[in-house]
């Protein structure tokens, strides 16, 4: 599936990374990041320090928290920007634990667009190839965090979920491995009523079709970087019925008695 042909939008487009831990969510704004020569220099010249001589760890572009930093998880979202020729983009970095899935949210209540990666080397792309299974059995299995962050953004209603399938260069048989779970995919989207933009195979490690279209002739679309170049921003509406999608209780006052709470969240009318 590629990117609808549409014509592009020039406004910056705001979009979040999500999907379970440690799918490469740091590590992929960190090769947009470098390969889009955003990265200042010192910067640069930090992560070469850290380095000393291996490759660099482009997470820690993202990963600002001292805790983040020993932990080497993401904890809360962070955002960075770049731009190319076509377009400016702003890119949430959302933690991928269940327990910060709250912070996710935040993220995406304020997205033209989710990518939402998917770590192919957790996945047992085997089985679809297995003719002693069941027709029925043979897709593969996506994790629970990675459906979760996919059911929220549509909840959130963010306009555009693409799919990124990370670490193909990890997988003895890219071609098979993805069309496995392209198919699981498209069928967990279709089931969950998710309008799919797009599913990109990428490697964020090695910079494989994130900036620079695959040279495989397996697959013949767009890059995760020309995906979101054609992506559209979100129109907001100016008519219809309010909504405001809960992000947050707080109590209002001191005490622990039955002070008032206040709901916060962002607004918007429903379609007319």
């Amino acid at each position: 599936m590629t990117a609808a042909t549409t014509p592009k939008d020039h406004r910056a487009l705001r979009f979040l990374t999500a999907g379970s831990v440690d799918d490469g969510k740091s590590t992929l704004i960190g090769r947009l990041l470098f390969d889009s020569r955003a990265i200042l220099a010192d910067q640069l010249d930090t992560l070469e320090k850290k380095a000393a001589g291996a490759p660099i760890d482009l997470s820690l572009l993202t990963d600002g928290l001292e805790a983040e930093r020993e932990q080497g998880i993401t904890i809360d979202v962070a955002y960075r920007y770049f731009a190319t020729k076509a377009r400016k983009f702003i890119i949430a970095d959302a933690p991928g634990h269940e327990q910060y899935t709250r912070n996710m949210v935040t993220a995406a209540a304020g997205s033209d667009a989710a990518v939402v990666l998917v770590d192919i080397t957790k996945l047992d792309t085997a089985k679809a190839n297995n003719e002693l299974l069941p027709p029925a059995d043979r897709r593969v299995d996506l994790l629970p965090q990675t459906r979760r962050h996919a059911l929220l953004a549509h909840l959130l209603r963010v306009p555009s979920i693409v799919f990124a399938v990370n670490k193909l260069d990890a997988v003895a048989d890219p071609a098979q491995a993805y069309g496995a779970v392209h198919d699981a995919l498209l069928g967990f989207a279709e089931a969950a009523g998710i309008r799919v933009a797009a599913i990109v195979p990428v490697s964020a490690l090695r910079g494989d079709n994130v900036t620079q279209p695959l040279a495989a002739s397996w697959y013949d679309g767009p890059s995760l970087l020309q995906v979101l170049e054609s992506l559209p921003t979100a129109q907001e509406r100016k008519d219809g019925d309010l909504l405001v999608p809960v992000q947050y209780v707080a109590r209002e006052g001191e005490g622990t008695g039955n002070q008032p709470r206040a709901r916060c969240g962002a607004v918007w009318p429903t379609a007319a």
